[in-house]
Formats: structure tokens, C-alpha cells, sequence
């Protein structure tokens, strides 16, 4: 009967192993839901887009309430690390002033250069099971566990989690586990989850991301929003770190994240 045990184990990691690619393919859509417009209330950021003459003490802004440029002194936030990108001409621009010296700019964010296809990798993690008859209660000689050590290494493939941040604040995902399945809930291993985020925000220096939950899996109209808050501790042309509040997250940027509303990734 220990045998038996093993030999299932086997079937169902082969089985696992040549539907994997199915998943992925059917994984790759991207899954948004339409939600109503964001409006932000308490917001202390100014907008407006940066001009000729920026420099690494000076940034120059056309408000987008209208005006002409105005110099503002940034030589504080490129010390402290608090200006994220890099300025160029005609990016839209949020920074924080100091309310001591309006002249003085706290924090600087190029909302150009947020945008773009960001994406990590996560390496799934063994699924320990506990219930009787399975590999934990199973006696394996030498080769038999070095056959499943084997099945395990092939199985440990990293996978690519991808959000798309647009032009429009709208957010599309792509990557992250496979589909719940009854084959990849008896999987040996097992992905992280995936938050589908559908909308993000720049607010008071932070980046929000919104994403919709269902209290009641049977009532499909029943999404709630909920908003995922995090700030920035990197922002480079190919780089970004977010710091959530379990987490610290990085980012690379996809060269070739070039769709409608999103500009090719700028360089120095």
C-alpha cells in the first residue's frame, strides 16, 4: 500500500508537470473589472509638468492650473533620496512643498516614468501534506526519494507576476499562480497569490492600488473595493521598490512595455 502511495504521487506530479502549460497560456489574460472614477479627497500633491531648466537643485513646473514656470528648489529631496525618477521635459510631475517654504519641494514623483509594464518573479514553495497515505507517512528507499527530490527541482520553475500601470490609472495583470484547478490544489508546490489591482493613484507621496473582493463568492455584484497603500523608496528608468505594509516589493521594467497611453521606458 506504501508503494501504491508513491507511485500516485508520481502520476499526479507527471500530470501536473504536462498541464502546466495550459494553465499558463489560459493565465496570461489579463482580468479587469470596470469600477467608477477615483477622486481623490486630501490630496496635498501639486501637478503640473516639468520644464526646460530642470537640474538636480531645480525643478521647473508648469502648473496644470495654468500660469508660467515656476523654480522651485529640489536640492533637499535629492539629498534625502525623496525625488523618484528623473525629471525630463513635458513629464507630469507631483511633488509635496515644504508648508514652511513653498519655494521648497519635499518630494518629487515623475509620474512618466511610473508607468510602464512592472513585473517580479516568485519561486513556488513544497506543499506539506498532512494527511495519512501520503508522502510523509510513506517509507521510500535511496532511489525512490531521489525520484521525487528530481520531480520536485523540475517542478520549482519561477513564475512572472506582471501589473501594467496605464496612462488612464487602470491597471491590467498578467502572470501570478495558475488557475485553481483540482489538479493544482493537489500539486506538490504552490504559488503565492496574486492581488489583480485595477486602478492606481498617487496620493499625499504614496502610490494606491485598488482592487475588487467578493464577502459573497454567490453574489457576483457584491465586489467591494479595497485599497492597497505602499510607498516609494525607488524609482529608477528600469527599476522601481515599493514598500507595503508586509512587505518591501521590487520591480523591473519591460523594455518593450509599450502599449496605448504608456511611453517606451526613457533613458539617460
Amino acid at each position: 500500500m506504501r508503494r501504491n502511495g508513491f507511485w500516485c504521487l508520481i502520476v499526479m506530479m507527471a500530470a501536473f508537470m504536462a498541464c502546466s502549460k495550459s494553465n499558463e497560456e489560459q493565465n496570461q489574460e489579463e482580468e479587469m473589472l470596470v469600477i467608477g472614477r477615483y477622486e481623490a479627497v486630501g490630496d496635498s500633491m501639486f501637478y503640473g509638468l516639468a520644464c526646460d531648466g530642470c537640474s538636480d537643485s531645480v525643478l521647473v513646473l508648469l502648473p496644470d492650473s495654468g500660469g508660467d514656470p515656476v523654480n522651485y528648489d529640489i536640492l533637499t529631496a535629492m539629498r534625502e533620496h525623496r525625488v523618484f525618477g528623473r525629471p525630463m521635459i513635458g513629464h507630469k510631475m507631483a511633488v509635496l512643498f515644504n508648508p514652511e517654504n513653498p519655494n521648497e519641494v519635499l518630494m518629487a514623483i515623475d509620474l512618466e516614468q511610473v508607468k510602464g509594464t512592472w513585473y517580479y518573479m516568485e519561486m513556488p514553495q513544497p506543499r506539506h501534506h498532512r494527511d495519512s497515505g501520503t508522502v510523509s507517512s510513506v517509507v521510500l528507499s535511496p532511489e525512490e526519494q531521489q525520484r521525487i527530490d528530481s520531480m520536485l527541482h523540475s517542478l520549482m520553475v519561477p513564475r512572472e507576476y506582471s501589473y501594467t500601470l496605464k496612462r488612464d490609472f487602470t491597471v491590467s495583470t498578467a502572470g501570478g499562480p495558475p488557475r485553481s484547478s483540482s489538479l493544482d490544489r493537489e500539486s506538490p508546490v504552490a504559488y503565492p497569490p496574486m492581488k489583480r489591482y485595477m486602478e492606481w493613484h498617487v496620493f499625499n507621496g504614496k502610490i494606491i492600488f485598488t482592487y475588487g473582493i467578493f464577502p459573497d463568492p454567490d453574489k457576483r455584484d457584491s465586489m467591494t473595493m479595497v485599497n492597497d497603500t505602499a510607498e516609494f523608496l525607488l524609482l529608477r528608468r528600469d527599476t522601481m521598490a515599493l514598500r507595503f505594509r508586509d512587505r518591501i516589493q521590487g520591480f523591473s521594467l519591460k523594455r518593450d512595455s509599450t502599449q496605448e497611453g504608456v511611453e517606451p521606458s526613457v533613458k539617460k
